[in-house]
C-alpha cells in the first residue's frame, strides 16, 4: 500500500546527522533556556533509541520513514523545545514534553501491532489499510499533548516579548510560566491545529483515501476520543503507560530531573487532588475541606485515602495504615501538629449559611504555602468558622466513627490503576522498578517492552489482543520465570468504591475478574522477587493474604483481617483452586493452602497461598516458565 503514497511526496527531507552535539548547555546562570534545533534536541542517547525503536516497528524503507515520521518528529521537537509536559505531575522536568511525546509515540506503535484495523473488515481491506492505520496511530501520539505548549504555558523571550510555540524555534533565550485558570479541555483543539505544521500534506492526502482512517484521526486529534474508535484506546493506553513509568520509576531520567523524595511525592499528590478532586468551602453541605485564615483544613480519612490511591495508581508505595501515613506527613512538615503533638485536629464546622454538622470532624491542618504553589490560585476563605475543640469536648461529640459522619455520597474517589502496593510502611519511596532488582536504568525499563515480537495470528472477530510490555530485570534472587501473556480477552472495568464495604464487593468473581484483567494488562509482577503471583510446577500460585489485600486496597475497600478472610472464602467457593491432600489425625483430609519454599542466596523462606492448576483461565494456551527458586511443599 505504501506504493500509493509514493506519488504524493516529491522530495526527501534531510536525515538526522549522526554527529554528537553538546547538549549539556541548557540554561544560562539566570535561568534563560537556550533555543535548540531538532538535531540538538534529539541527539541524546535515550531519544535516539526511541527513534530507532520506532523505525523497527514500521515496515518501510528509510526514505519513506523520513518523510512520514522522522521529519514530523523533528518539527515536533522544535515546537516543544525543552518545555516540561506538566507543571507538577508527570515529566515535569526540563525537556519533559519531548521525552513524553517520544515515549507515547513508541508505545503506540508497539500497541498498534496487536490491533486488527479496521475491525470487522475483510482481510484484504485490512491489509490494504494497515500502514495508514499505523500512521494515524503515530500521528495521534505526536499531537496528543502538543497543544499544552500554547494553552498551558506562557513563553517569554529575553527581551520581554511573548513567543508562541507555533512560530517554531524561539529567536532568543526564553523562560516560561504556567497559566493559571487554564482550560484543561482546550489543548487537543490547539493540537489539531498544530498538526498541520507537523505532518506533511502528502501524508494527509494519502490517509484521506481511507475515510474511516481519516475520520478517526481527526476526531482523536481534536480530543473527541468517543468518536475515534480503537485509535483512542491505543493512545490512552500508551499515554497511561508513559505517565505511570515516569511517576513510579526509581530512575533519574535526565540530569535536570530532581530525585523524587517522599515529601515531594506527597505534596505533588495533594496539589493534584486540590486542583482536580477535593471540594472546598461548600457553603450549604458537606465538603472535603475548608480554607480559613488559620490554614487549610482537610478531612483526615478522605484525604489520606485519596493520596494513597493516587500514588498507588502511579506505582508508588505508601504506608497502608492511615496513622502511619499521618506520622509521615507530620514528620515531613506537610501537616501541622496539634498541641498534643498529633496530626489529627478535632473541629466543628459552622457555615455562615447556617449549615452546622452535629458532630466533630477529624481534620488535617496544612499550611497554604504547602497546599498551593502560588498565592494566585488559592481559593477565597471559607464563609464560616472552623472551631478547634479541646479533648473534653471530643468524647461528647464523636459519638460515631468518622466514616459514618464525614463521608458524603459525593466524596470524590479515585480509580486506581496499575497498583503495586507494598504491605509494609516506608520511610522513602519504593518505586515500582525496585520490586524487580537493583537495575535503575530508565532506558532499559522503558524499552524492554520491545524485546518481544508480537506475531500472533488473529481471527476476524478478535479486534484486540493485549500485547506483552515486558520489563525483565535481574532479581535479588534467582527468579527466572517471565510472564508471557497474549490473547487474553479484555475484562470490564470496576469502579472503586468509597470506604463502606458491601458484601457483594467481596465476591470471589470480582476478585478473579480483577486478577485476569491485571494479568492481561501486565500490571502484576509474576515470578519476581516481591511478586504476589508465581508459576510453580505449571500452576499459578497466589500468595495469601497479600494478593487479596491488594485487591481490597486497590478498590478502596476495608482490608482488615476479617475482610481478607471473607474474600478468601468467596474465592474458595468458586472451586478454581486445587486443595492439598493431607493426613489429619491419621485420616485423609484436605486443606486449601499450599506452602512454597523460596530458595535465596543465604536462607530459605516460605510463601503460603492458593494453587490453581488450570491456568488457561488467566493465560490461555501460553507455555509458562516455572519459578525455579520456588519449590512446592507436597509433604510436611
Amino acid at each position: 500500500m505504501l506504493k500509493i503514497f509514493n506519488k504524493f511526496f516529491k522530495k526527501e527531507p534531510s536525515l538526522l546527522p549522526g554527529t554528537e552535539l553538546d547538549t549539556h548547555l541548557v540554561q544560562d546562570k539566570d535561568g534563560w533556556i537556550y533555543p535548540k534545533n531538532a538535531n540538538e534536541l534529539l541527539n541524546t542517547n535515550l531519544r535516539r533509541k526511541y527513534l530507532g525503536l520506532l523505525w523497527q516497528q514500521v515496515s518501510m524503507d528509510r526514505k519513506m520513514f523520513n518523510v512520514l515520521y522522522q521529519k514530523p518528529i523533528e518539527n515536533y521537537a522544535e515546537i516543544v523545545q525543552l518545555l516540561p509536559a506538566s507543571e507538577a505531575h508527570h515529566h515535569s522536568h526540563i525537556g519533559g514534553m519531548l521525552d513524553h511525546g517520544l515515549e507515547v509515540i513508541t508505545f503506540s506503535a508497539k500497541l498498534r501491532q496487536s490491533y486488527v484495523l479496521p475491525p470487522n473488515a475483510a482481510p484484504e481491506d485490512q491489509s490494504k489499510q494497515r500502514d495508514a492505520w499505523t500512521a494515524a496511530t503515530i500521528y495521534i501520539a505526536l499531537v496528543h499533548d502538543i497543544g499544552k505548549v500554547i494553552t498551558d504555558v506562557e513563553i517569554i523571550l529575553k527581551d520581554g516579548t511573548r513567543w508562541f510555540a507555533w512560530n517554531g524555534i524561539p529567536s532568543q533565550p526564553y523562560k516560561f510560566k504556567y497559566i493559571k485558570g487554564r482550560d484543561y479541555d482546550f489543548h487537543p483543539v490547539i493540537g489539531s491545529f498544530l498538526a498541520n505544521q507537523l505532518i506533511p500534506k502528502s501524508a494527509f492526502d494519502w490517509i484521506a483515501q481511507f475515510p474511516e482512517v481519516l475520520s478517526s484521526l481527526m476526531y482523536a486529534m481534536a480530543g473527541h476520543y468517543d468518536k475515534a474508535g480503537l485509535l483512542s484506546e491505543i493512545i490512552q493506553k500508551a499515554d497511561q503507560h508513559s505517565v505511570t513509568v515516569a511517576l513510579g520509576g526509581d530512575v533519574n531520567k535526565l540530569v535536570q530531573r530532581p530525585v523524587n523524595s517522599l515529601a515531594k511525592q506527597l505534596v505533588m499528590a495533594l496539589r493534584y487532588l486540590l486542583e482536580h478532586k477535593i471540594k472546598l468551602n461548600t457553603p450549604k453541605g458537606p465538603a472535603d475541606g475548608w480554607f480559613t485564615e488559620d490554614g487549610l483544613w482537610l478531612m483526615s480519612k478522605t484525604t489520606a485515602d485519596s493520596i494513597r490511591a493516587y500514588l498507588l495508581g502511579q506505582g508508588i508505595s505508601v504506608p497502608k495504615d492511615n496513622g502511619k501515613l499521618f506520622d509521615e506527613m507530620q514528620s515531613l512538615g506537610i501537616v501541622e501538629a496539634t498541641t498534643e503533638g498529633t496530626a489529627i485536629w478535632h473541629c466543628r464546622i459552622q457555615a455562615d449559611s447556617g449549615w452546622t454538622p452535629p458532630s466533630s470532624f477529624t481534620l488535617l491542618r496544612i499550611k497554604p504555602e504547602v497546599a498551593w504553589e502560588n498565592i494566585s490560585i488559592r481559593p477565597q476563605y471559607f464563609a464560616g468558622k472552623v472551631k478547634i475543640e479541646d479533648n473534653s469536648h471530643v468524647n461528647e461529640n464523636l459519638s460515631k466513627p468518622e466514616q459514618d459522619v464525614v463521608v458524603p455520597k459525593n466524596t470524590p474517589t479515585l480509580e486506581v490503576k496499575n497498583m503495586r502496593a507494598e504491605a509494609k510502611p516506608i520511610h522513602k519511596i519504593e518505586e515500582n522498578t525496585s520490586l524487580v532488582g537493583m537495575e535503575n536504568d530508565l532506558t532499559e525499563q522503558l524499552l524492554s517492552m520491545f524485546d518481544v515480537n508480537i506475531n500472533a495470528e488473529t481471527e476476524q472477530n478478535n479486534t484486540y489482543i493485549e500485547p506483552v510490555i515486558d520489563n525483565i530485570e535481574p532479581s535479588k534472587i534467582c527468579i527466572e520465570a517471565v510472564n508471557d501473556i497474549e490473547n487474553v480477552k479484555k475484562q470490564p472495568k470496576y469502579n472503586s468504591t468509597a470506604i463502606t464495604v458491601k458484601e457483594d464487593s467481596h465476591s470471589g468473581k470480582k476478585f478473579v475478574d480483577w486478577l485476569k484483567k491485571g494479568i492481561a494488562q501486565n500490571k502484576f509482577a509474576i515470578s519476581k522477587n516481591t511478586a504476589k503471583l508465581h508459576i510453580v510446577e505449571g500452576a499459578l500460585f497466589l500468595v495469601s493474604p497479600a494478593i487479596f489485600e491488594q485487591f481490597l486496597q486497590e478498590n478502596g475497600l476495608s482490608y482488615d483481617k476479617d475482610s481478607i478472610t471473607n474474600l478468601q472464602y468467596k474465592f474458595q467457593d468458586l472451586g478454581l483452586h486445587t486443595p492439598k491432600n493431607v493426613m489429619i489425625k491419621g485420616k485423609p483430609d484436605s486443606i486449601n493452602f499450599w506452602r512454597c519454599a523460596v530458595t535465596g542466596p543465604r536462607k530459605t523462606s516460605y510463601l503460603t497461598g492458593y494453587l490453581i492448576k488450570d491456568t488457561s483461565l488467566f493465560f490461555g494456551d501460553k507455555v509458562l516458565l516455572n519459578n525455579l527458586c520456588l519449590t512446592l511443599q507436597k509433604e510436611e
